[in-house]
């Protein structure tokens, strides 16, 4: 097996350099031809981590560990969550950091010339906490509007811009339950979108009391949401399970009941963003293929141009390791350039789309090294055969080809 020295390597290296710069044209393209493959494979990882991140986003907005238990009031004789269940629960799953049970119920409340219904919600100070809501103005229920079952409410900000027009609400007052509650602030969730106003209890047309003065003031006996907020993410099994359990326990059967964390649909979320994106790494590797085919193109192509060439070197005492790893070399500074540009577009475009848009967009690490790897791989193994069918010439062939 031949050894190469250094100054042999950089004979190689200076003859690949040579034999490149004579092509330009051809060698440019083709290093666009990988550089457009590579720039594919980095902006596909780019493009399913923004949307993973917005719809985890979207899912963790609701709540951080969140569990929530509530009855099927579907099915034939549902049962409920009572709040002797609560009572249980708060004592008996200590992995809860904290507990908010919400009591629901709708008024009719003149809004303009008309009466619409708006959602109320009983729930304690913690739930602004566990329900991660934000405040746009005033503040929350304090603990002691809870223990005193102070006559105070919250508004969604949709249903202050409803009624006044603004989120500036200061000395307002809503008339729940045949009674004047001074609104001593104004809310929003974490995310706000369509699908959260349809479907989230807090959004829309709704105001929320503290939980001590619904349950005084109504006759509603069952709680319309239970929600727990883990201690941490390896907590909320224990804490599913710890609820599964005791409703069980208190309950004729347990399917009349749902249980279910928010880290369900973050594993859901996580399967199908790992589904589309190895859909789109295998279009974008199509770029790649095509790249890779390009430079295998141009190598024999350069290899036919300089049969002549490579007959002299061979007669002259250069081995036919020299003939391969020169083309060789070739084919790699082709994959490694065009790799290096791709990953410059790859990575800047994104971040630039990024600034233009207010968002961030993440650049997997894993993502921009797999990628050129891949790039540099493919170059050389398309860059394999032609070198090869160089260093195999026949002498006599090559030192007679016109």
């Amino acid at each position: 097996m031949q050894v190469f020295s250094i100054d042999s390597l950089r004979l190689l290296l200076r003859f690949a350099l040579d034999g490149l710069a004579g092509q330009r044209g051809r060698s440019l393209l083709t290093m666009l031809g990988m550089a457009i493959g590579t720039a594919s494979v980095v902006a596909v990882i780019s493009i399913g981590l923004v949307g993973r991140d917005y719809v985890v986003g979207l899912i963790e907005g609701i709540g951080t560990n969140l569990v929530v238990a509530y009855a099927k009031d579907e099915i034939a004789n549902p049962e409920w969550v009572t709040f002797d269940d609560y009572e249980v629960i708060r004592q008996r799953v200590p992995q809860a950091s904290a507990i908010a049970p919400v009591f629901a119920g709708t008024e009719l409340i003149a809004i303009g010339k008309k009466r619409k219904s708006v959602r109320v919600l009983g729930a304690p100070p913690q739930f602004t906490q566990v329900r991660n809501l934000v405040n746009v103005s005033g503040r929350f229920f304090t603990e002691r509007d809870e223990e005193t079952g102070a006559k105070v409410c919250l508004i969604s900000k949709e249903l202050a811009k409803e009624l006044y027009g603004t989120t500036s609400v200061k000395g307002k007052t809503l008339r729940i339950f045949d009674l004047k509650f001074p609104i001593v602030g104004v809310y929003r969730e974490a995310v706000e979108s369509a699908a959260a106003v349809d479907q989230s209890e807090t959004a829309g047309l709704t105001a929320i009391i503290p939980f001590s003065t619904f349950r005084n003031l109504s006759d509603v006996h069952w709680l319309y949401t239970l929600y727990l907020q883990a201690r941490d993410r390896e907590s909320v099994p224990s804490v599913v399970a710890s609820v599964r359990e005791i409703l069980a326990e208190r309950h004729r059967s347990i399917e009349g009941f749902t249980i279910l964390s928010l880290d369900q649909y973050l594993v859901l979320v996580d399967k199908v963003s790992d589904g589309i994106t190895a859909g789109l790494l295998a279009i974008a590797g199509v770029s790649l293929l095509v790249g890779g085919i390009g430079i295998m193109n141009i190598m024999l192509v350069t290899v036919s141009e300089r049969t002549r060439d490579i007959g002299i070197r061979l007669a002259l005492g250069a081995g036919r390791q020299d003939i391969l790893l020169q083309f060789l070399m070739e084919a790699a500074i082709l994959s490694l350039i065009g790799g290096l540009l791709g990953l410059l577009i790859g990575a800047v475009l994104p971040w630039y789309a990024g600034r233009l848009y207010a968002f961030d967009v993440p650049i997997s690490l894993a993502s921009v090294a797999v990628a050129f790897g891949v790039s540099l791989g493919v170059g050389m193994f398309f860059g394999f055969y032609p070198a090869q069918k160089a260093a195999n010439m026949n002498l006599v062939d090559a030192l007679s080809y016109e």
